[in-house]
């Protein structure tokens, strides 16, 4: 058996970045280009610079190279400003420099419960709603969603908004699986 999950979903804000993109930003964005072509920092209409908590891009890259579907998770009001700020990123995979949203097989969003994200992204996926019946897991920073348990998924909590998913949350929850 795999230690790596069918599907891993995530939230967005305070778990693969610092803000709420519904309340905090404001498009449009520019980015801020690395030497290397990623792009790790926006920069919003009004001066803010956001950028994705470090760890992310090997945890995505990691997933998707071991054959896990991964998908997006977020109570937002503005998908659409999520999915700008998740195109407008730009990071190393599998040896060349690609959007971050080209690591997403499903985009769950919306003001709705987490499971009812999880069970359209199965259904898009795999062509039925049955959440049990695969190796799922959400990494989240809100304690509140850990009812997706009831639905056999395995809850991650994001706990600490300073520093959001890490790889050692991430190695921790795969080796819990062992």
């Amino acid at each position: 058996m795999s230690s790596y999950p069918d599907i891993a979903a995530f939230d967005l804000d305070y778990t693969v970045w610092p803000c709420y993109c519904d309340t905090h930003i404001s498009p449009p964005f520019k980015q801020v280009k690395n030497s290397n072509g990623e792009v790790h920092k926006l920069v919003d209409s009004c001066g803010y610079e956001i950028g994705f908590y470090q760890d992310v891009p090997k945890i995505l890259s990691d997933l998707k190279l071991n054959g896990s579907k991964i998908v997006s998770a977020s109570r937002t009001w503005a998908p659409e400003i999520a999915k700008e700020m998740l195109g407008l990123f730009m990071v190393e995979h599998d040896g060349e420099v690609i959007p971050l949203i080209s690591l997403i097989d499903f985009f769950g969003m919306g003001e709705r419960r987490k499971v009812g994200h999880l069970r359209d992204a199965v259904k898009g996926l795999y062509g039925h709603e049955n959440l049990k019946t695969l190796d799922i897991c959400l990494f989240d920073d809100e304690s509140r969603n850990r009812d997706v348990e009831h639905h056999g998924v395995t809850f991650v909590y994001v706990s600490d908004p300073k520093i959001g998913t890490t790889w050692e949350l991430y190695q921790s929850y795969l080796n819990a699986k062992l």
